[in-house]
This record gives C-alpha cells, sequence and structure tokens, in this order.
C-alpha cells in the first residue's frame, strides 16, 4: 500500500531534521503552563491555567499563518487543505494534578538521558505539539492537499470531556479521526465507565480509640498514591506496629507520628491511571485494610470503615468484592478503583472509578452498583455511566495507520483494548493511535512521566504521513 512509499517518508524525515529542536522548545512552553482544572472564571470555564494552556497553542499556530477558531473558550481547531475536513486529530493541553514524587518541577520540562520529562509530557502535551507540527510538515511538503484536515486541540479532558461533547453536539467530526491519547500500535476498543458518588451520615461519637478523619485520592481518574488518617486512643508504638504489618502485607508505606496528642497515619502507595489499577499500589484502600483490623471503639463511623474495606478490598481491582466483576472477549475485564474518599467524625464521601466491558451494557449495572452500596448502609448520590466504544480491526483508517506504524517502527501491528476513554469515545470509526510505545512506561498520571524524544519525533512523523495519505 501507498504507506510504504520509501521517497515520502524521506521527505518527512529530512522536514523534522529541520524542525525538531523548535518542536521540542514549543513542548517546553506548553509544559510550563499548570493547565491543571481550577475554578472557573469568565472565558475559563476550567480555570485559568487550563485556559492559559489553548491560547499559548493558538498563538503558536497564530505566529505560523494559520487561522484558528476558539469554541466556547473550550477548544482550538485549525485547518488545513479545502473543503470539509476529511481527516482529523484530537488532542488535549489539561493535565492531571501533579501530585507527589517528582524529582523535578513537573511544570518545568526537563530533559535527561534522551526523555522529556514534565506533566503532560506523554498525556496530552507532548502528542498533541507533535500533532501540530505534522500539521506544519504536511501543509509545507504538500501546500495544495486534496482533502481538508483539522486539528482540535481541548482543555478539558481529564474532567470530563465536557468540552469535546459540547463540541460534538453542534459539530460534525471528520470522516476519519483519531487522538494522540493512548498506546501503540491502535486502541480499537474503548471501556464504558462507571462512577459512583457515594456518601453516609451519623451521630458524632468520641469513644476512644477511634478515628478522627480519613482523606485519600484527589482525582477520580487517578489511583491515590497518598492518604493519611488521623486517630487517637492508641499509643505510638503499637501503631508503628501494625504500620510494619500493613506495610509488607499491602506493598504501600504506612507510618505514624505523634502530631499534638493524636497520631497522624500516612499511606504512601504509587499512582496510576485509573483505568490501569492494576499497575499502581493504592495508598487509600490499604491505610483502610489496616484501620479496619485495629480494635477501635465500637461506633457507626468505625462500621462504615469495616464496611469500605468489605467493598474494596485492598488488591481487587476486577470489583470481584463489589459484586460487579464481568469480561468479554472484545474489551476484556472490568476494572475498578476506588479514587477519593472524604471521613469526617460524623459524615463520609466518596467515588470509584471503573471501566467496563461492552457486555456490561447488557445488564444492569447501575441497579447492581446501588443494590451493593446500600447493602452497607451507604446512599449513592450521583451515578454516571457511559458505553464501551468500538471501532472494527478492519476498518480502512485502521489499516492505513497500522501499516504507517509498521512502517515507521518494524514493530508487529495489532489492535488493543484499553480501559481509558478518549475524545474519540464517541466518535464512530475513531480510533487512538499512540503516543506510548509497547512497553514504555511513561508513568502517565503518575510522578516523572515523561516520554522519549525518539518516541515523540517518530510520532510526529507518523502522524504527518497518516495526514498526507488521508489528504494529499
Amino acid at each position: 500500500m501507498s504507506y510504504n512509499r520509501p521517497e515520502l517518508r524521506e521527505k518527512i524525515e529530512k522536514w523534522f531534521e529541520l524542525h525538531a529542536d523548535e518542536m521540542i522548545k514549543d513542548l517546553g512552553r506548553i509544559i510550563s503552563v499548570k493547565s491543571v482544572k481550577s475554578q472557573a472564571a469568565a472565558g475559563a470555564p476550567y480555570g485559568k491555567g487550563s485556559r492559559a494552556s489553548i491560547d499559548l497553542a493558538r498563538a503558536m499556530l497564530e505566529r505560523r499563518g494559520y487561522a484558528v477558531s476558539m469554541y466556547k473558550d473550550m477548544i482550538i481547531s485549525a485547518d488545513i487543505g479545502p473543503g470539509f475536513p476529511k481527516m482529523g486529530i484530537l488532542a488535549h493541553l489539561d493535565v492531571v494534578p501533579e501530585g507527589e514524587g517528582w524529582d523535578s518541577d513537573p511544570f518545568e520540562m526537563v530533559i535527561k538521558n534522551g526523555r522529556i520529562y514534565g506533566r503532560g509530557a506523554t498525556d496530552n502535551k507532548g502528542p498533541s505539539v507533535a500533532a501540530m507540527y505534522a500539521m506544519y510538515c504536511a501543509n509545507d511538503l504538500c501546500p495544495e492537499l486534496r482533502h481538508g484536515f483539522r486539528l482540535l486541540l481541548g482543555s478539558g479532558e481529564e474532567c470530563g470531556c465536557e468540552d469535546i461533547t459540547q463540541y460534538l453536539a453542534e459539530n460534525k467530526p471528520p470522516a476519519h479521526v483519531f487522538t494522540p491519547d493512548a498506546e501503540y500500535p491502535i486502541v480499537n476498543v474503548e471501556k464504558g465507565r462507571l462512577a459512583p458518588f457515594f456518601e453516609a451520615y451519623w451521630e458524632r461519637d468520641t469513644s476512644l480509640p477511634r478515628i478522627v478523619s480519613l482523606i485519600g485520592g484527589k482525582t477520580l481518574n487517578v489511583v491515590p498514591n497518598r492518604a493519611e488518617a488521623v486517630i487517637e486512643g492508641f499509643s505510638l508504638d503499637d501503631v508503628l506496629g501494625f504500620c510494619s504489618d500493613f506495610s509488607a502485607a499491602t506493598g504501600a508505606s504506612i507510618s505514624a507520628v505523634d502530631d499534638g496528642g493524636r497520631l497522624l497515619v500516612v499511606s504512601e502507595g504509587v499512582a496510576t491511571h485509573a483505568a490501569m489499577p492494576q499497575h499502581g499500589v493504592n495508598a487509600q484502600t490499604a491505610l483502610i485494610k489496616m484501620l479496619s483490623s485495629m480494635p477501635f471503639a465500637s461506633s457507626k463511623g468505625f462500621e462504615y470503615i469495616r464496611a469500605l474495606n468489605r467493598l474494596f478490598p485492598h488488591g481487587d481491582y476486577l470489583g470481584k468484592a463489589f459484586g460487579i466483576a464481568m469480561s468479554d472477549q472484545i474489551a476484556g475485564e472490568l476494572t475498578l478503583s476506588f479514587g477519593v474518599i472524604r471521613f469526617s467524625e460524623y459524615e463520609l464521601s466518596g467515588n470509584f472509578d471503573s471501566r467496563t466491558p461492552a457486555c456490561a451494557d447488557d445488564v444492569d449495572l447501575p441497579g447492581m452498583t446501588r443494590s451493593a452500596f446500600e447493602r452497607e448502609g451507604f446512599l449513592v448520590k450521583s451515578l454516571s455511566t457511559t458505553k464501551a466504544h468500538h471501532t472494527p480491526e478492519g476498518d480502512p483508517f485502521v489499516q492505513t495507520l497500522l501499516g504507517i506504524y509498521e512502517h515507521y517502527t518494524g514493530r508487529p501491528r495489532n489492535c488493543l483494548a484499553v480501559g481509558g476513554q478518549t475524545y474519540v469515545h464517541s466518535i464512530p470509526g475513531g480510533v487512538a493511535f499512540g503516543c506510548a510505545m509497547p512497553g514504555a512506561g511513561n508513568n502517565i498520571h503518575g510522578a516523572n512521566e515523561f516520554i522519549s524524544i525518539e518516541d515523540l519525533l517518530v510520532s510526529a512523523k507518523m502522524f504527518a504521513h497518516a495526514i498526507l495519505e488521508t489528504c494529499g
């Protein structure tokens, strides 16, 4: 097929030899913007940082002479070529919170041993810049494309994709679309999602020993790498013994210190994307496991802690204890990440993030979830769901991207199913193409997120080839 044309690849390679340093410099500028969702403001529905990220990208595009459109202060777009776009790339410039454990400033690009470090290096600022430069390359090599191409860059992907949802409600997507927001070779199956918010209330009870507070997690779609509890009524030596035992049992690092007569117990785990909970160590389930085993005074609050341990036992990433484990041949197993907990002397609230296979669409998963919570005395305040997404492997655009990947990397071509949801989840025929190479371990959503310069460059080259193959 034509994507194996060595003469086209040679032209693309030469173009990036001239522009690679500039691309990396622009990535550094975008990484420096702390585009984490914050309080909405005028003209900034996801906060000033997220708005600043798309404003910066807009300035970069306009600097090169491209006309840029803004949609509801959420998404920017730029087109090349004639007519309605035949192909599009959708990426996002917002990022998850930085979290703890970084070896450098997460919002300052650091280049070390051929890697670019910084929050968003892989998810999804690096791929966004690669897509921008792929468009530049395609336009320079073929100023008169036969079909149009559109680049869309959003600012609300990490907080629920409301930006692209609104955009697609009013705008038709290009015929062929991919997002560089997952893994290579191609993700053609994205699981659905179940995300309930639950709570419980009780009368304050000061009987000792007791749990005064418990806080874990910051963001629903991240496996929490830190949780902490304040307790009283135990000696420090006794609690340190529990910490040692449960650190060994859970893989988390649990410690305790005297905090003015009370004890502060801290659990530290390993953060990862909630779609891949098996790759992390959930700090809050580890801490709940320890607390539920300790001889606290009988109280309603402590009963709820033990109930949480029954519903979300440490190490159960498949929802078995919760009663919702299931799998199918298309998407694989359901996964579950207990993401956030807030516990005080008289109330608690929390949520979990479950990525669901296609078979979940055939059962009453919301009803099963509510029943499990209600059996333990919790109230479900809200519950959101989405269905699984599937683009057949035989789709011609999928085959084109797979061929380009094989041509540039020499790696086997195949399709993948993942738990993460991307901007293309509701777009028929949409797939994810990159930018994480197999086995790269880019620390997405964790500390020291990175992308190798080699992977970033080959991604940009493949994107340019895809644009020219489809539109040029």
